[in-house]
């Protein structure tokens, strides 16, 4: 049985992994598909009457299928009939592909959801660095080295309380550079001793960073460090499943479809997709050579005038709730009241 604690740890997780695979264009249908399977070209052939099985889903499932369709009305109305028009398994896969060219990119995954939820839930992957990610320390090669050039971003974070950080720390420097040592650690086994000792042993400030980075040759270096110190001032990018609210029983946080949220986060997708790329770059070429690329970015670094050590960079956690609206446990009653009578049996004629 999974608790809370450790849902978030691995949602949060499993969000950074799929960061980490690259910004490609994860969209869930093309407009025309270079090649058309079988089963489609028969499911686009097929005519005649519906199946009794399509007029039954119809009538169970009235109240969510009109709440597909206000979305569609609100969001898409002149795709109306070009999505109810899809055979019913494709109609949200269309829904996707054509939301994600106007607003933003929904996950990957969202077209695969069950109808009911993704009525109630608007979709959103959020990929912040966390205090559980940090330290669990699951990244590729080239987002450790990186992160080894960055600030710790946690420096008087409650969460140091549980591995001992705080309670072991006699100073200021310590607090703050302490959690830094098992990530050093691991640097040094993909680079080597020698060259881990050059790293400044608290790392380095993202302002610092970009303004020295950006422009260059190892532009996204800053970009990676507003990641790492969730300064991007894009939600997705700065905020994590540790930062959201969550309702009794649920595994993730709920998104409501409100103007305000779709608006929120499409004006920020020009900017997450210019972060997102920008790191992927960075680390795509560190990793082409770890040690020799490394060693030329460090190099670079140490050669320009070093900033004066920072005098705290304290966490406060209410800097980082998700403003996204969020769902409350009233929003899921009528849902589940449904469910509950769908999973009654459904008779057909005389017993």
């Amino acid at each position: 049985m999974w608790d809370l604690g450790a849902i978030i740890r691995n949602n949060n997780q499993a969000a950074v992994e799929y960061m980490m695979r690259g910004q490609k264009a994860d969209e869930v249908e093309s407009a025309i598909p270079a090649a058309w399977t079988l089963e489609r070209v028969a499911a686009r052939l097929r005519i005649g009457p519906p199946a009794l099985s399509e007029l039954m889903n119809c009538c169970m499932e009235f109240e969510k299928i009109q709440a597909f369709l206000e979305l569609i009305r609100q969001y898409l109305p002149e795709h109306e009939e070009e999505i109810l028009s899809q055979p019913r398994d494709q109609r949200l896969h269309r829904f996707c592909y054509l939301f994600g060219k106007r607003y933003f990119q929904l996950p990957a995954s969202a077209a695969d959801n069950n109808l009911g939820n993704f009525v109630v839930g608007m979709p959103v992957m959020l990929a912040g660095m966390s205090h559980n990610v940090y330290h669990d320390l699951e990244l590729h090669p080239g987002y450790l080295l990186l992160l080894s050039l960055v600030v710790y971003p946690y420096a008087g974070c409650e969460m140091d309380d549980e591995i001992g950080f705080e309670n072991k720390a006699k100073t200021r420097a310590e607090l703050s550079n302490g959690p830094r040592i098992p990530l050093l650690d691991k640097v040094q086994n993909l680079v080597g001793a020698e060259m881990a000792k050059r790293i400044p042993e608290g790392g380095w400030d993202p302002v610092w960073l970009r303004q020295e980075t950006d422009g260059t040759k190892y532009d996204g270096v800053g970009s990676f460090a507003d990641w790492a110190c969730s300064r991007t001032g894009c939600v997705v990018l700065d905020c994590s499943y540790a930062d959201c609210s969550y309702i009794e029983g649920d595994g993730e946080p709920v998104f409501l479809w409100t103007r305000g949220n779709v608006d929120m986060l499409t004006e920020e997708w020009p900017r997450v997709k210019e972060i997102r790329g920008a790191i992927d770059r960075i680390v795509a070429w560190l990793e082409d050579d770890m040690e020799r690329h490394f060693a030329e970015l460090l190099s670079f670094l140490l050669s320009k005038k070093q900033p004066r050590p920072e005098k705290g960079n304290y966490y406060d956690e209410c800097d980082h709730f998700c403003p996204l609206e969020q769902a409350s446990r009233d929003d899921y009653d009528e849902l589940e009241n449904e469910d509950a009578e769908e999973a009654e049996p459904v008779q057909l004629g005389g017993a």
